[in-house]
């Protein structure tokens, strides 16, 4: 009997970027932006997801996470940036996750 051969193809993992945020920060708009400039000079593939943090849905992934304060960043499960009030913190939060 022939051998025959398993044809697996492997995709490059997408980044997953979860920005937690509230509506009442008033620094969260402003790294929301910052964010989006910053991820669309990837250049592997992501996704970002918004999440509002004292939210029904939000609140179990701030446990989760230990989130105590926003703007938040978490990568691929990976929270690397909390109160992120400036674009060298946000660039220095993705860069420890990403490098």
């Amino acid at each position: 009997m022939p051998a025959k051969w398993l044809h697996t193809r492997f995709e490059k993992m997408s980044i997953k970027i979860e920005f937690f945020y509230s509506k009442t920060c008033p620094y969260c708009p402003a790294a929301k932006k910052m964010l989006y400039e910053l991820v669309k000079n990837l250049k592997e593939p992501f996704e970002v997801k918004e999440i509002d943090a004292w939210s029904k849905e939000g609140e179990p992934l701030t446990e989760k996470y230990g989130i105590q304060m926003v703007p938040t960043i978490v990568v691929n499960g990976m929270k690397c940036g909390e109160g992120i009030t400036n674009k060298q913190q946000l660039v220095s939060a993705l860069s420890s996750v990403l490098s």
